[in-house]
């Protein structure tokens, strides 16, 4: 071997050794020293934020800690990575979520946001929230200052070994302080873990805690988000083997869950218009909601569709493809008169507010369509008040069918959108909607001026003398019969192009 290799093996292995910790003290000191690097670096960046996100930076430095999250998320952010708490500018339009929780929620965050995308600003609290303990001592701090509609949290892993009259007493008092906000509260039931996940507790630690926490949340009428049963099936495949924790896949699971019960809070708050917000099924009514949109997803390449018709049980029960079922074809003689041979999809939804239509535009339906018109009659279930969805106002439901004019253009930009005026309905004019149809309908004047619009108010002809809806061609003073609907089809086909 060459002599002068010889000499330097020794010197290699100093070096060597030098750059490898030899123990627990070594570690941490050098992973001090990393960490001080990562935040200096940090500190750069932050100085080039705008005041707002500084300010938000500054709350995660002081409640992440530095033993573990802080460094993780400051690299994070340095390698330009998305996490669960980055700063959110929120769309004023869009209600305020808050999640708090632990680790597993935190998880989800991404997850939730994601499903949300549109529809509601999710945040989460500054913190890995911990025992319910930690929760008593912080609400204040993860509140802040701004207002919230939704608060989604959970306390349960972290109280394992909480004696349980102190986690009910602790979950009593948190309650009542998010109860103070306004905010519609959403509790979430602690997610089960697998085998051996904790060396100090067991499964059965979590279902006492559950059952407690279900407690206290019937007393005050508090949501419950049971992530637990919905979890429990699928442990195999997304539980990370003797952990608390999950795969991605679980955590994408979880926020689709999670997601999903906050979107059937969001139709009930008055402090947002709710009309505008995309939401999926609403109302249970005589077809499968999920089943008709997805019927349309199916036919509508092959259709490649002249004509697209969008609203409501009105549309849906006149004629045409997808077949409108049992409830529907009420009018297939005016429908065949009318279009004749024409390619047309009925893209009309039973129950359907303008929420839902924005849902199902979101969701593909005008995608790679492009017709030469585009009917919609749509807002007149906006002003139905039920468990799952509150009334909107006249001002809120013209704005909701201005967002979907807004919507079909953009996806359609060749087609003619024909916007009919909502129908009258109530036999007389003296039934209370009369005058709100006739106020949504002045707000929906103004988009006639717009190019490629066609504004079509035929209410007059819906009506007899003294205002009276005949039952000769509305017989629930709703839906048109077949006689009905050959009043639509006379005051359309001046304006179908050709």
């Amino acid at each position: 071997m060459n002599f002068r290799l010889l000499l330097l093996l020794p010197l290699l292995a100093l070096n060597l050794h030098a750059v490898e910790p030899t123990n627990a003290k070594e570690a941490a000191e050098k992973k001090a020293a990393a960490d001080k690097v990562t935040a200096e670096k940090f500190a750069k960046w932050k100085a080039t934020l705008p005041p707002e996100q500084q300010a938000w930076e500054t709350v995660l430095e002081e409640n992440l800690g530095t033993a573990f999250y802080l460094p993780l998320y400051q690299a994070d952010k340095l390698q330009g990575r998305v996490t669960a708490w980055d700063y959110l500018k929120d769309d004023p339009k869009l209600p305020r979520v808050l999640l708090i929780g632990d680790s597993v929620s935190r998880g989800y965050t991404l997850a939730t946001r994601k499903e949300l995308a549109g529809v509601a600003n999710v945040h989460r609290a500054p913190e890995n929230c911990g025992p319910s303990a930690n929760g008593v001592k912080k609400l204040k701090i993860w509140l802040g200052d701004g207002h919230w509609d939704i608060i989604h949290f959970n306390f349960g892993i972290h109280d394992r070994k909480t004696p349980l009259n102190e986690y009910e007493q602790r979950l009593e008092t948190i309650t009542a302080q998010l109860k103070a906000t306004g905010a519609r509260l959403i509790w979430a039931s602690t997610t089960p873990v697998a085998e051996g996940g904790m060396k100090d507790a067991t499964n059965a630690d979590l279902v006492a805690r559950n059952e407690a926490a279900a407690r206290v949340m019937q007393k005050h009428g508090v949501i419950i988000d049971d992530l637990y049963a919905a979890m429990l099936p699928h442990l195999a495949e997304y539980q990370n083997p003797k952990d608390v924790h999950f795969k991605e896949t679980g955590y994408t699971f979880l926020g689709q869950q999670v997601a999903g019960v906050i979107g059937k809070v969001i139709p009930t708050l008055t402090t947002v218009n709710t009309a505008i917000l995309p939401a999926g099924k609403l109302e249970k009514d005589g077809y499968g909601w999920e089943a008709r949109h997805q019927e349309i997803m199916k036919i509508k390449a092959e259709l490649n569709p002249e004509i697209v018709l969008i609203g409501d049980s009105i549309t849906h029960f006149w004629s045409g493809l997808p077949d409108g079922g049992k409830s529907g074809n009420r009018g297939t003689e005016t429908w065949q008169s009318l279009f004749g041979k024409r390619r047309v999809l009925n893209m009309g939804f039973g129950w359907d507010r303008t929420q839902n239509v924005l849902k199902r535009i979101a969701m593909g339906e005008l995608d790679g369509l492009k017709p030469k018109a585009i009917v919609i009659h749509i807002g007149t279930n906006n002003l139905a008040q039920t468990v799952n969805a509150r009334s909107n106002t006249p001002e809120e439901i013209a704005a909701g069918i201005t967002a979907i004019v807004d919507q079909a253009q953009s996806k359609c930009p060749g087609a003619r959108i024909i916007l009919m005026a909502i129908f009258p309905r109530g036999m007389t004019a003296l039934d209370p909607k009369r005058a709100i149809l006739r106020d949504i309908n002045a707000r929906l004047t103004p988009l006639a001026k717009r190019p490629g619009v066609t504004y079509l108010d035929i209410t007059d002809k819906w009506l007899g003398p003294l205002g009276i809806i005949s039952k000769d061609i509305m017989p629930d003073t709703l839906h048109p019969n077949q006689k009905g609907y050959g009043v639509w089809a006379e005051a359309l086909k001046p304006v179908l192009p050709e």
